[in-house]
């Protein structure tokens, strides 16, 4: 038997006061139960304590302690039932003990942002007014948050009221927070508006004199954007001006006639699609201060909802992106989806670089021609085995007749026969025997196999320029019936749908000799061999892909291979089954297709 053994030692009593909390002792316990543990501070305390229903689950737990400086026995007490997750509540000349509960308490960041911080004394004050007298409470300024330890019932309690004062001071911070947020991003959008207009801005300065600069102020003035400014001062005689890259070539145009200087402009495709490299070195290397050069792309302007421009001289920035108001309408209407750089300065400076870079750019695109073949190879093989067979018989004794028949709706007992053997297809045997007036035996084999192969050529082919897109279509219109009603009656509707070879196709060329190919191919045909109530179904291919080729070089863009295998028996259950002789109760057919799809495309530079 196990010893379980507890000794008190009161070595010291500094103060026999009747208060609880003053009287102070030493002890030692080792091993005692808590219910004796309490039953002694009773004793020395003098006070009635009382288990709680819940506490009573914690009563044979061991306490072990080792007082040797004096303590006050409500300290010992305290102490004891924390480490045995206890408490305890004051009620009348009673200590009652309860099961402790902990809960750590915080105020959302978000309720101290917008509220202030003071916000959160007001937590602190609603907690402090409903702890017990022997609850513990902890403060965390730095964190907002709150700890509590109290009986279970009390901390619930208080979680509950915190949980209700949060809730209407949550909303009105998220109210805030959601009304600081709409602001920031109005700013934001200020913000990027003026970032944006203040990059498409280029500063120009040159010096004019005076008499050469009132000639053209009027002109200056009718032809500057809504965002351009001028200012010139007389003492320097320098003119400066501050406009839309979009517009600076027109400005620098009036500046020049002033200056008595011919200034034109001049626009050439590019077959490079970013060509920032050459931007650069031009701008750099060949602009004098009057000149000016602007990128223009379609697909950048499809993808950013505006059109690329990059435009520069000796005297300004570069960069940006706007609504080009540059180009004529003639000259939008020639060519928009190849890029194109348009270049102003005096006519030498322009011939010059064409000249340097003749391969880049171009007076006028290239055309291209795209030819496609598409190649359908379907192949077949069918094989069909079947037998058909029964017997017949008759006869007589005196006045008394007999008479057997077999057969189906064919006259044969057994009958499965070839599934498609028709005249003209396969082969077919009969056997008939027959014993003496009254038997007869009735035999027919038959036997089909059949092998198919097809091949389609489809040839599309369509030129067009470098950068715009093409189409070529070939079809039929396949009529089908709709019915509505009208007053009552039915009525037919006699409508039409599209069965096209179609290839659309944007070719795209590089300087390496490359052409990059944005391509859109279906072929729609007819399948009247199915046909309902006929009205045919289409059978629809299609293939959009982006690939890039050598100019003349043949590629492969797509392929689908379909292959579809069936077998199938019929027969007499079980007999069919037995080996050899159940071919004489069965037929066998197999089908096996194959169809394969191909698809080619070449392309090639048309030069003249």
């Amino acid at each position: 038997m196990r010893k379980i053994t507890f000794s008190i030692l009161i070595l010291m009593m500094v103060l026999t006061l009747k208060s609880f909390a003053q009287q102070r002792v030493t002890a030692e316990f080792y091993g005692a139960k808590l219910s004796t543990f309490i039953d002694v501070v009773s004793k020395l305390s003098n006070k009635n304590i009382v288990w709680d229903k819940e506490a009573l689950k914690n009563k044979d737990n061991a306490v072990y302690l080792s007082i040797r400086k004096p303590t006050s026995i409500e300290t010992l007490f305290r102490l004891a039932l924390k480490e045995n997750g206890l408490t305890y509540v004051r009620e009348g000349n009673l200590y009652i003990i309860k099961p402790a509960e902990e809960a750590l308490i915080t105020v959302s960041p978000v309720i101290t942002k917008y509220l202030g911080k003071e916000i959160f004394e007001s937590f602190v004050e609603l907690v402090e007014g409903n702890i017990s007298p022997t609850g513990e409470i902890k403060v965390y300024k730095t964190s907002n948050a709150i700890y509590v330890r109290d009986t279970k019932e009390n901390v619930q309690k208080i979680k509950q009221l915190v949980e209700e004062y949060k809730k209407p001071l949550q909303r009105e911070a998220e109210k805030l927070a959601r009304l600081e947020e709409e602001r920031e991003e109005e700013l934001k959008k200020i913000r990027t508006k003026r970032a944006e207009i203040e990059s498409l801005l280029i500063k120009k300065e040159v010096e004019i004199p005076y008499k050469d600069f009132k000639e053209i102020e009027d002109e200056l003035v009718e032809n500057l954007s809504s965002y351009g400014r001028y200012k010139y001062n007389k003492k320097t005689g320098k003119l400066t001006v501050i406009e839309l890259k979009s517009n600076i070539s027109k400005i620098s145009k009036i500046i020049a006639k002033a200056q008595k200087i011919d200034i034109k402009t001049k626009c050439y495709y590019v077959r490079a699609l970013e060509p920032a490299e050459l931007l650069i070195t031009i701008k750099e290397s060949y602009l004098t201060k009057y000149g000016s050069v602007i990128y223009k792309s379609k697909e950048i302007s499809k993808a950013l909802g505006v059109e690329k421009q990059t435009t520069g001289g000796t005297g300004g920035t570069t960069g940006g992106s706007t609504i080009s108001s540059y180009a004529t309408e003639k000259e939008k209407n020639i060519i928009t989806s190849l890029p194109k750089v348009c270049i102003t300065d005096v006519p030498e400076v322009i011939d010059k670089i064409y000249k340097d870079f003749s391969e880049v750019l171009l007076k006028r695109p290239y055309q291209i021609a795209i030819e496609a073949r598409i190649v359908q190879i379907e192949s077949s093989y069918k094989r069909d085995l079947g037998i058909q067979w029964g017997f017949a018989a008759s006869g007589g004794a005196g006045n008394i007749g007999y008479g057997v028949t077999t057969g189906t709706a064919t006259g044969y007992m057994f009958d499965f026969p070839a599934g498609n053997v028709d005249v003209g297809k396969g082969a077919s045997m009969s056997i008939g025997i027959v014993r003496g007036l009254t038997t007869s035996l009735d035999i027919q084999l038959s036997a089909l196999e059949q092998i198919g192969k097809s091949r389609i050529l489809s040839r599309p082919k369509v030129i067009t320029i470098d950068g715009e897109g093409a189409e070529i279509s070939q079809g039929i219109e396949v009529p089908y019936s709709t019915f509505g009603a009208a007053g009552g009656a039915a009525i037919a509707r006699v409508q039409f749908k599209k069965a096209l070879l179609k290839l659309n196709v944007i070719p795209r060329t590089t300087l390496d000799g490359n052409i990059i190919m944005n391509i859109e191919l279906t072929q729609d045909v007819p399948d009247f061999g199915r046909a309902v109530n006929g009205q045919p179904p289409i059978n629809t291919k299609s293939i959009t892909s982006k690939v890039i080729a050598k100019d003349g070089t043949t590629i492969v863009i797509g392929g689908i291979l379909e292959k579809t295998e069936q077998e199938t028996e019929n027969g007499v259950p079980g007999l069919r089954n037995v080996p050899l002789f159940g071919w004489l109760f069965k037929n066998k057919g197999i089908n096996t297709t194959n169809k394969e799809l191909l698809i080619f495309i070449t392309p090639k530079i048309i030069y003249e």
